[in-house]
């Protein structure tokens, strides 16, 4: 499967598959009901071989993952959610950081949570 395949089936059943790349906004310009998730690849880092290197397939990935609620309360509980279904996620992923915030615009509380998706550790050694 591909990496956004992997983080949808991960986290897709948090929010009733409201899982988006990249944006909230809908493709009719609306805001998804609440909660709910994007992601987003902030960096990819070749993985390199003997060869070259294994392009996107073995590189590892920074991914930004945001989680939206309509109270603060709610949107602790979906971090935690969030952390305990990346803990067995595969490729093995590390927890960077998490930051917080309120949208004032759409009254919702974000998390954003930072993860390395290390898929350069399936690629076998050089």
């Amino acid at each position: 499967m591909s990496l956004e395949a992997d983080i949808f089936s991960t986290l897709g059943s948090l929010v009733s598959n409201r899982v988006y790349p990249l944006s909230f906004i809908q493709p009719n310009g609306a805001l998804p009901v609440w909660p709910a998730i994007r992601y987003e690849f902030i960096s990819v880092i070749p993985y390199p071989t003997q060869c070259g290197d294994g392009g996107d397939a073995t590189a590892d990935t920074r991914v930004q993952i945001d989680y939206a609620a309509t109270t603060f309360m709610a949107m602790r509980a979906g971090r935690l959610q969030i952390m305990a279904a990346m803990e067995p996620f595969y490729p093995p992923v590390r927890f960077q950081d998490s930051f917080e915030r309120k949208d004032e615009v759409t009254k919702t509380y974000h998390v954003s949570l930072d993860y390395i998706v290390y898929r350069s550790s399936i690629a076998g050694s050089p």
